[in-house]
């Protein structure tokens, strides 16, 4: 009885086998499906933004405002000397230009930032170059420009409306308001950037 069975057995094993045999050699199957792109990672498509606004940040630390000079003199101020020490300790691993901000007397209010610069901004210009020269910045006669400040600062009417929000029911400076804690540095361009 084996012998009668046993074509049937193999002719279906083998009938079996040439249905599945070309099965895998379809070329379908060889063909490999494209993997899918992975996502970006996390932050990479608002980071270069950040950072963008944060060397704008640090390029505004080194501008020496005209409220760090004695008035219509040469002379800086105790913050003016503590500020241009800040810029001297920093600027050797810092590419920004040093900025001596216009005064306000300048004819060249207003004009980009020059090397060709008249009275009182010239005669800073040239402090601001010794001052750095002898505490060892190098090139300082190249970084050390006139210009307009990065930040334009707040007017008198500006400031004094923040500052107002600023202040409690009772007087005392709150840090509230609508602006939250922030209220005192809306604007920028006060202060010397490393307070």
């Amino acid at each position: 009885m084996n012998d009668i069975t046993a074509p049937f057995k193999y002719g279906s094993l083998a009938l079996g086998l040439a249905i599945l045999v070309p099965g895998c050699w379809s070329s379908r199957a060889s063909i490999p499906l494209p993997l899918p792109q992975p996502p970006a990672q996390l932050g990479s498509t608002v980071n270069p933004f950040l950072e963008a606004q944060e060397m704008g940040g640090e390029a505004n630390d080194f501008v020496i405002y005209q409220h760090e000079f004695v008035t219509n003199t040469a002379e800086l101020t105790p913050n003016g000397v503590a500020h241009l020490q800040q810029i001297a300790a920093r600027s050797p691993s810092a590419p920004f230009p040093i900025i001596v901000e216009v005064s306000e007397a300048s004819p060249a209010t207003g004009q980009p930032v020059s090397f060709n610069c008249s009275g009182i901004d010239q005669m800073r210009r040239e402090r601001i170059i010794n001052i750095l020269t002898a505490m060892g910045v190098p090139g300082a006669s190249q970084r050390v420009v006139v210009g307009p400040a990065l930040s334009p600062g707040l007017t008198s009417n500006e400031a004094e409306q923040i500052y107002q929000r600023g202040i409690g029911r009772n007087g005392s400076l709150s840090g509230g308001g609508r602006m939250g804690g922030s209220a005192g540095g809306a604007g920028g361009g006060g202060g010397g950037g490393f307070y």
